[in-house]
């Protein structure tokens, strides 16, 4: 089972499955379109929402996860390597994402670069 402890934002929004993509959302266009392809890829996530309407995403916890302050984040405890990796800003997580599931992105570099600029 990994251990998400090192992440601090564990301690506010605990981890049940640990096991499992940590997704740090709420339901806004950037939110969602994370939750979107998690569901369309078939990645077993976690999701824990963060009440942008009550500052949280201003708090010490979830800072200490995106600097920035905004949603979304992740934490995957299965990263490369098999680290857990910690990744904010949603077009970074699409793509990493993508990259993960071998998904939603093609092989081909002109329809690739096509597909990522829709991202951005």
């Amino acid at each position: 089972m990994p251990d998400l402890s090192a992440f601090p934002i564990t301690a506010r929004w605990p981890a049940p499955h640990p096991d499992r993509l940590q997704l740090y959302s709420t339901p806004t266009p950037n939110g969602v379109k994370v939750a979107i392809a998690l569901e369309e890829i078939g990645l077993p996530y976690e999701p824990h929402f963060i009440n942008i309407g009550a500052n949280e995403t201003w708090g010490p916890e979830y800072l200490s996860l995106n600097p920035n302050g905004k949603i979304p984040a992740i934490i995957d405890p299965d990263g490369p390597g098999g680290a857990p990796l910690a990744l904010w800003e949603s077009g970074a997580i699409l793509i990493y994402l993508a990259e993960k599931s071998g998904q939603l992105l093609p092989a081909d570099p002109a329809l690739r670069y096509q597909t990522i600029q829709w991202v951005m």
